[in-house]
C-alpha cells in the first residue's frame, strides 16, 4: 500500500475562496507540518489547493503539468498534525529586530533608483513619502492610533479580543506580538474594518489603495511577475530573500494577524487595499522573501495587515 502523502518539504498555493478554513489558517498549518507556502505557480510547486472559483492559478496549473491538485479536504488528510495545530502555528514566536531589520526601517527615507523623489510633509504629523511612477506613497506603513476625526482606534491585545472585533465588524490594531518595538519598525497591523471605517483611518490628503491603484503600482514596476522585487527593501527578509527597492517603496516583512495569533513575520509582508472581493475578503498585496513577485489576491477581512496610505 503507497504511503500517504505529507507536507513535510512540499510547496503550497492556496486559490479561490476556502470553506474550510482561511488562508492564512491553511499557510499556518502548512508551515507547522514542515511545508513551504509560495505565492506563484510555477515548476517549484508541488501542489495547489483549490477553493470555489478558481481562476487563472488552476489552469496554469493544468497546462504546468507537474503540479497536483487538491481540494481542501484533501489537503487537510494531509496534515498530520491536523487542523487544531492552527491554533498556534509555529510562526507564533517574539522575534527581536536585528541589525539588517534596523537598516531596513532607515533605508526608507533613501531616494529611490528610479529617481523618485523623498519629501517631508506636514499633516497631523510628518510622513516620508516617495513618487512611483504618478502615484505618491508613503514610504512607511502606517501608525495611527486615531481616526481622521479625532476618534481613538481600538486596540487588540488578545485572540479574543481580535475575534470580537471580526465578528461585530468593529476596528481594531495590534503590533506584531503585542511588541511596541515591531511597531517601530513594521507599523501598525489593522484589520479590514479600520480600514474601511467611515472616520477616515488614512490621514487627511491620503487614503488606503484600491485594488486597481495597486495596480497601476506593480505595472509601473514590469507587472506582478517582477514588482515584488523592487517594492521589498534591501534588508530584513528571511534567508536572504530581500530585494532591490529600486522603487523607494521599501516593503518590509511585518507578518499577519489572525485570531489563533500572530505569524510569518520576517517572511511575508501583506497590505490592506481599500476594495472589498466578497462578503468576507477584501484585496490585499503580499510580498514573500522566496519570491520575486508581487500577489495582489484577496484574504479574510479579520486578518490584521499593514496598511500603506497613497496620496489623493
Amino acid at each position: 500500500m503507497p504511503s500517504k502523502p505529507t507536507i513535510q518539504d512540499q510547496t503550497f498555493l492556496f486559490t479561490g475562496t476556502l470553506t474550510e478554513f482561511t488562508r492564512d489558517e491553511a499557510e499556518a498549518l502548512v508551515a507547522a507540518n514542515g511545508g513551504k507556502v509560495i505565492s506563484g505557480v510555477t515548476a517549484k510547486l508541488n501542489y495547489l489547493v483549490v477553493g470555489e472559483d478558481a481562476g487563472s492559478k488552476l489552469d496554469k496549473a493544468k497546462k504546468l503539468g507537474t503540479v497536483k491538485i487538491l481540494t481542501e479536504k484533501e489537503f487537510l488528510k494531509m496534515a498530520s498534525k491536523g487542523k487544531a495545530t492552527v491554533k498556534k502555528p509555529a510562526e507564533e514566536k517574539v522575534s527581536k529586530p536585528t541589525a539588517a531589520k534596523k537598516s531596513a526601517s532607515k533605508e526608507s527615507a533613501k531616494p529611490a533608483t528610479l529617481k523618485t523623489a523623498v519629501n517631508k510633509i506636514s499633516n497631523a504629523g510628518a510622513y516620508e513619502e516617495v513618487q512611483i511612477g504618478k502615484q505618491i506613497w508613503m514610504s512607511k506603513n502606517l501608525d495611527a492610533t486615531h481616526f481622521r476625526n479625532g476618534d481613538e482606534i481600538p486596540e487588540a491585545k488578545t485572540n479574543k479580543a481580535w475575534k470580537e472585533a471580526s465578528k461585530n465588524k468593529q476596528p481594531a490594531w495590534c503590533y506584531y506580538n503585542n511588541a511596541v518595538k515591531n511597531g517601530n519598525l513594521y507599523g501598525k497591523l489593522y484589520n479590514w474594518y479600520a480600514v474601511i471605517d467611515p472616520r477616515g483611518l488614512a490621514p487627511l490628503g491620503w487614503h488606503v489603495p484600491s485594488d486597481d491603484e495597486w495596480t497601476t503600482l506593480t505595472d509601473h514596476l514590469g507587472g506582478e511577475k517582477n514588482a515584488g522585487k523592487k517594492l521589498k527593501s534591501a534588508s530584513g527578509w528571511l534567508d536572504k530573500g530581500h530585494g532591490s527597492n529600486e522603487s523607494g517603496f521599501s516593503g518590509l516583512p511585518g507578518g499577519s494577524r489572525q485570531g489563533y495569533g500572530h505569524c510569518f513575520i520576517d517572511e511575508y509582508g501583506f497590505w490592506w487595499g481599500s476594495s472589498e472581493g466578497s462578503k468576507d475578503a477584501a484585496s490585499c498585496l503580499c510580498l514573500s522573501y522566496d519570491n520575486r513577485s508581487a500577489d495582489r489576491g484577496i484574504r479574510y477581512k479579520e486578518g490584521g495587515f499593514s496598511v500603506r496610505c497613497l496620496r489623493d
